[in-house]
């Protein structure tokens, strides 16, 4: 058992353009009481509070902060209040370039990761002169591995792949806009949580099983979910038989869960301090990314593309 407690947070309101200073007091003030479940993590949205009115280079360049500017300076300081992480949008002015990115600020407020959109709308890049990020590297958190994707990435399976590769285990998605069922596709292809705070009401905290586990809505714009990241999903091909001798050894602290519409299953750890990916290496149970590299390289053996 490794438990994760995640918090999204809703600030933005749809088609309504307002300032930095009146978004800046909504989020302090819904981080405030949504502290009260004592997060590790607390996600707000894309550009929560400096997206430009004007989509042009010129109000890019108005628009967008340092990463030690006044909205990181506001929300160090509720990071160590609470004592949690904080992801937040962030248009992000990186000398003469600007960036979509999103930040984290660690327990004491510190800034330690930046994660630059992968792919901004072509209007981005080609109007507002938005640069892409470029190959992405995961972040260890105190409580797990994460990973991160802002709006218009969530259509581009590429990054899935490079986060698919660095064993991820929670995703973090700001956005502007909802994504729907592209989210429930990345976890259930992919095997890791995922967190999503975005301009609309109805916002999700999805388990690596696809399970809803927390929900916002236009009644409460802010929420929890508890998660244990000390799960892997695995194909049963080949895998069963060393599964059932991790059961038979970790009786009680191993849970094997049966998703067989999809042909996997779950290895689940209730144990603080066992963690799966050592029960993988001991029992030699094939993960899924190297399932299906190994199922490429056959393909292509025998002729395949």
């Amino acid at each position: 058992m490794r438990e994760a407690r995640v918090s999204i947070v809703n600030t933005a309101k749809v088609a309504l353009r307002e300032d930095r200073d009146t978004l800046l007091a909504r989020a302090r003030e819904r981080i405030d009481l949504v502290s009260r479940d004592r997060p590790d993590v607390i996600l707000l949205t894309e550009q929560f509070a400096n997206c430009p009115t004007d989509n042009n280079e010129c109000g890019t360049q108005k628009t967008a902060e340092d990463f030690k500017g006044p909205i990181t300076e506001e929300l160090s300081a509720l990071a160590r209040k609470h004592g949690c992480y904080i992801a937040y949008g962030l248009l992000r002015k990186d000398g003469d370039k600007a960036h979509n990115s999103m930040a984290l600020l660690d327990r004491g407020g510190k800034p330690v990761w930046i994660y630059d959109k992968f792919t901004p709308v072509p209007y981005e890049m080609e109007q507002c002169g938005v640069i892409p990020g470029g190959e992405p590297m995961a972040f260890d958190a105190d409580f797990g591995r994460l990973g991160a994707a802002i709006c218009f990435d969530i259509n581009f399976n590429e990054l899935a792949e490079m986060w698919f590769k660095q064993d991820i285990e929670l995703l973090l998605f700001p956005s502007a806009f909802p994504a729907g069922r592209l989210l429930d596709s990345w976890v259930v292809r992919y095997g890791f949580a995922l967190a999503a705070s975005t301009w609309y009401d109805h916002n999700r905290i999805l388990d690596c099983t696809g399970a809803v586990l927390a929900r916002t809505s236009d009644y409460c714009p802010y929420t929890t979910g508890v998660l244990n990241l000390n799960r892997r999903v695995v194909h049963m091909d080949g895998n069963m038989g060393a599964l059932d001798r991790m059961r038979t050894k970790y009786a009680g602290d191993v849970i094997v869960e049966d998703m067989r519409d999809e042909a996997v299953v779950v290895i689940t750890s209730l144990k603080k301090g066992l963690e799966v990916k050592d029960l993988i290496r001991e029992f030699g149970v094939e993960t899924l990314y190297d399932y299906f590299k190994r199922s490429r390289r056959v393909r292509k053996e025998h002729g395949g593309v």
